[in-house]
């Protein structure tokens, strides 16, 4: 009798140990972080030209299954305009997002039924993955004025997000620009990829950036030619393109993978770039408990 019963428990033990493996495993493709980046250059000439790059050594290219960081404005507008060259308007301004909110709102305070045609739709801050979020959530507001003053640097991107860190295969990678715009490209352009490592112990960014150096005149000797970017994220410009023809020059690539430690700060130094980056873990509330604060 005591021999089946202390079977019986080990038994139950066995399959508590096995739930608690699985929910683990669930919850490693689940977890969410909070994520914020800063990228810059270096200004100094001699830093740069320590290490030299040719057309032919140099992988510039975009994963396919990139995306842009969602931005407020996104939301109204519809997403097949995005990228159509004739619906192409001039940006919104803050006075024009907080009107068409007013607008909405006062349509809210009597009932109506529930337009299913519409594109119109807010970003959910608390719960949507790959949202911009704003400049006062930042971490880094200190180190962004710090390079923005600086005779040494200047600040290219700054992006602040949360996401699901996902395996190597399931990752989406995050595509950036920065710095001046010279025709349809950037002096800075490239992705950033947040994954696991194998284990799920630790947290991978994957960069793989250029800054680009350009000029009206060609270099015949070194010929660049820089990757079209993929139309799933290209929004074209209302603003009117410039009648100069820019060349890209010189190109520096930085292609690096590092894995980190949540809740640490991450430095990754280049000849031409700087990159300060910080992952922190991040409970996604449920819509129960935003619709309670509110």
């Amino acid at each position: 009798m005591i021999s089946h019963t202390v079977n019986r428990i080990f038994r139950l033990l066995i399959i508590l140990k096995l739930s608690l493996l699985m929910n683990n495993s669930s919850y490693g493709q689940d977890r969410w972080f909070q994520i914020e980046l800063s990228i810059f250059s270096n200004e100094n000439v001699e830093d740069r030209e320590s290490e030299y790059w040719t057309p032919e050594d140099t992988d510039l290219s975009y994963p396919n299954n990139s995306r842009r960081l969602s931005l407020l404005a996104d939301s109204f507008l519809p997403e097949e305009n995005i990228n159509d060259e004739s619906n192409a308007e001039e940006p919104l301004s803050q006075d024009d997002i907080s009107n068409m909110i007013r607008v909405d709102q006062l349509k809210n305070i009597k009932p109506r039924e529930r337009n299913t045609d519409s594109d119109f739709k807010l970003i959910d801050f608390a719960r949507d993955d790959f949202a911009q979020l704003s400049h006062d959530d930042s971490d880094f507001q200190q180190t962004n004025r710090t390079l923005e003053r600086s005779s040494e640097h200047r600040l290219l991107f700054h992006g602040l997000w949360r996401q699901a860190v996902q395996q190597s295969s399931a990752a989406i990678p995050i595509y950036i620009e920065g710095g001046l715009n010279y025709g349809e490209d950037y002096e800075l352009q490239g992705s950033v990829t947040i994954r696991f490592n194998d284990a799920e112990d630790r947290v991978v960014v994957d960069t793989h950036i250029w800054l680009v150096e350009y000029s009206i005149v060609k270099n015949t000797d070194t010929e660049w030619v820089l990757p079209e970017i993929p139309k799933s994220i290209r929004i074209d410009s209302p603003i009117n393109p410039s009648s100069l023809t820019y060349f890209p020059n010189k190109v520096y690539l930085m292609k690096q993978s590092r894995q980190m430690r949540s809740n640490e700060f991450h430095y990754q130094d280049h000849p031409a770039l700087g990159l300060v980056i910080s992952v922190k873990p991040y409970d996604v509330p449920s819509s129960q408990a935003i619709k309670g604060h509110f």
